[in-house]
């Protein structure tokens, strides 16, 4: 998203400067293309927003997604339905701290809580919801 966001602003300033240096205006078509990265960069920005107004609860026996700016969704999933989760982590994620969850389920139906994009700190969050999931770690012995 990122990137596309900035590769139609870089897009968009090499056809001002290439208008420009050539003595055509272009006016109308110059504009267009302004109002179309502008438009881009609102884009990113809302999503920017969704992304961070998102929220992740992990309890003893959900698993509850809150997100939504305008409108609030609340979707929740009973921990003992997850039979397994696996998060991969992508080279911008890992750069910018951020992975994607996959969570399998029992029975046949489709969740859309199944894929989590964009999830900081992942490692943090597998722990923690390993931990929910399939208990605690073992406490090591006095001789440990």
């Amino acid at each position: 998203m990122v990137l596309e966001t900035v590769a139609v602003l870089v897009g968009v300033v090499a056809l001002n400067i290439y208008a420009a240096a050539h003595g055509r205006g272009g006016g109308i078509l110059i504009t267009l293309l302004w109002w179309g990265a502008l438009a881009a960069v609102l884009r990113l920005l809302w999503r920017m927003l969704t992304w961070y107004c998102t929220i992740l609860l992990v309890t003893n026996s959900r698993f509850v997604k809150v997100s939504g700016i305008i409108s609030l969704k609340v979707q929740s999933i009973p921990m003992s339905k997850i039979t397994d989760l696996s998060y991969t982590l992508d080279p911008n994620g890992r750069v910018l701290g951020y992975g994607t969850f996959a969570l399998e389920t029992e029975g046949d139906h489709k969740s859309e809580l199944e894929k989590l994009e964009y999830v900081p700190q992942p490692d943090q969050f597998y722990l923690l919801f390993c931990n929910s999931i399939f208990g605690g770690a073992p406490e090591p012995t006095a001789g440990e």
